[in-house]
């Protein structure tokens, strides 16, 4: 806008317009003084716009402060979400740890439970062979009814070992299911948080480390302050041109009356104009300096020129208005959504507070598990060990009624042995006796008339015959051995080095 030169009304006298054009020139008699009392009231009425600019300042200060907010929201949701990531770093690691106790656990138990099988496995092999294995009924009395070598043990140690290997896998396995609920709990919690955490996701890394930086709100405030002082300006030409209105109806004879009148009598609908305390009955020309013609002039051409902007001034206030509630709104939403971003990152770290406090649970389950798992294996262990010497006791039990059957044959060779040899010695003593027979036969008849009877009693007495007999009253039956097939010893026979080269 442009002013005239100095004169006694110039201060009010400053122009909307860039400049004064000379196009715009007229005299005095040109403007009437409707039209002045016109262009005060549309003056008066653009006053009204000092509330856009009321509210641009406060547009300003709230986007002052949001700065502000925003700057120490950033900074406390960049703090919390990077102890956070430093505290989750940790958990994976004990998390690690625990998945490596179950793991070995798991691996352990499996290759247990594989040792058990095979175990058991070789036991039920050798008890099976036990149980086809038929005793010789030679060894047995008459009429029993057929029994294996499984009948001659006691089966129930068998039983009475696996019931408690079994009660030591049902522990083991109750031991992992504690387990796995504390380690289902833990992994849930560290969903819970890794899905709180996505919620409110990490700046983009094309941003400024400087939360300020990659923050709108600067950028905005910057434009909304030079919109204020534009609108301050413009609101301070509307004043301006209001005064030089207020002063050309002062220098206009009956203004006073013609703005009275009509600011009472607006036509229906039009804004309501008030004077009050604008012009009263010192505003009459008796009380005011005298102008020069020419200053005159010069001050209506002014106002006639300025009151073709009004409109477009008060215009282009609500369009700086409007664009500052957009630029507002855009930075009250940033700062809402830091507010979000901050909130969601505070219930992340609550979430934490509370797997931190149910950690050490989860670290003594973990704990608890491998010490129980310890005792258990050693346990298992040992039963494996008795397990196995029973396996080898019912081997050699085997092996020992192959060692019998081979024993009763050595005896029933020994016996057919003695048996040949007595044989053999009875017949040279029936020869020896029938030969005595002969010679005894052949001296009674030689001597027999001649020699006294009572002179040997015992010369007539026949040869003693001759037996053998078991020694010191054995009865027969009990030193019985008894008669086995050729099949059965040699049977046993092979069974027997078989095992012996397995032994090598």
């Amino acid at each position: 806008m442009s002013s005239p030169s100095a004169n006694p009304v110039s201060n009010s006298q400053t122009s909307l317009s860039p400049s004064n054009s000379q196009s715009h020139s007229m005299s005095h008699q040109d403007v009437s003084l409707q039209t002045l009392v016109q262009h005060l009231l549309a003056s008066k009425r653009s006053l009204s716009s000092i509330n856009t600019v009321w509210r641009a300042n406060e547009i300003v200060t709230s986007a002052r402060a949001a700065l502000e907010e925003s700057a120490i929201l950033a900074a406390r949701t960049e703090f919390l979400r990077g102890g956070i990531a430093e505290q989750v770093k940790t958990l994976r690691k004990v998390r690690g740890g625990i998945e490596s106790v179950y793991k070995d656990g798991q691996r352990e138990f499996k290759e247990v439970i594989r040792t058990l099988d095979h175990a058991n496995s070789k036991l039920e092999s050798t008890m099976e062979t036990l149980r086809t294995t038929m005793v010789e009924a030679a060894f047995r009395p008459i009429g029993e009814e057929p029994r294996n070598l499984l009948d001659f043990v006691d089966e129930q140690g068998v039983e009475t070992m696996r019931d408690s290997l079994k009660e030591s896998i049902r522990e083991t396995k109750e031991a992992q299911t504690e387990f796995d609920s504390s380690i289902l709990s833990f992994d849930d919690d560290l969903r819970a948080l890794r899905t709180s955490m996505s919620t409110s996701p990490k700046p983009d890394s094309s941003q400024s480390k400087s939360n300020l930086l990659s923050s709108p709100i600067p950028e905005h405030l910057h434009t909304l302050e030079g919109h204020a002082q534009e609108m301050a300006h413009l609101l301070e030409s509307l004043v301006k041109h209001f005064d030089l209105c207020v002063n050309a109806i002062r220098h206009t004879e009956g203004g006073y009356a013609a703005v009275r009148k009509a600011a009472s009598s607006q036509p229906p609908g039009a804004e309501a104009v008030s004077v009050s305390g604008v012009m009263n009955a010192e505003n009459d020309p008796v009380h005011e300096e005298a102008v020069s013609e020419e200053e005159r002039k010069e001050m209506l051409e002014v106002l006639e020129t300025d009151a073709a902007q009004v409109e477009d001034v008060v215009g282009e206030l609500r369009d700086f208005l409007t664009e500052m509630e957009a630029k507002h709104d855009i930075i009250l939403d940033y700062v809402s959504s830091l507010t979000t971003k901050y909130t969601k990152t505070r219930n992340a770290y609550d979430i934490l507070e509370g797997i931190g406090a149910r950690l050490s649970g989860y670290m003594i389950a973990s704990q608890d598990f491998r010490i129980r798992w310890e005792e258990t294996k050693l346990q298992i262990h040992e039963q494996l060990s008795d397990l196995e010497s029973m396996r080898l006791f019912y081997e050699n039990y085997h092996a020992s009624y192959d060692g019998l059957i081979a024993e009763v044959y050595r005896r029933k060779q020994c016996d057919e042995k003695v048996k040949s040899i007595i044989k053999k010695a009875m017949e040279q003593v029936d020869k020896v006796y029938e030969a005595d027979m002969k010679e005894r036969e052949g001296f009674r008849l030689d001597v027999g008339d001649f020699l006294p009877v009572d002179l040997f009693p015992g010369v007539n007495t026949p040869a003693p015959k001759w037996n053998f007999m078991l020694a010191d009253g054995q009865d027969d039956m009990v030193g019985h051995v008894p008669e086995l097939d050729r099949a059965v010893v040699e049977a046993a026979g092979r069974r027997e080095r078989e095992r012996r080269r397995n032994d090598r």
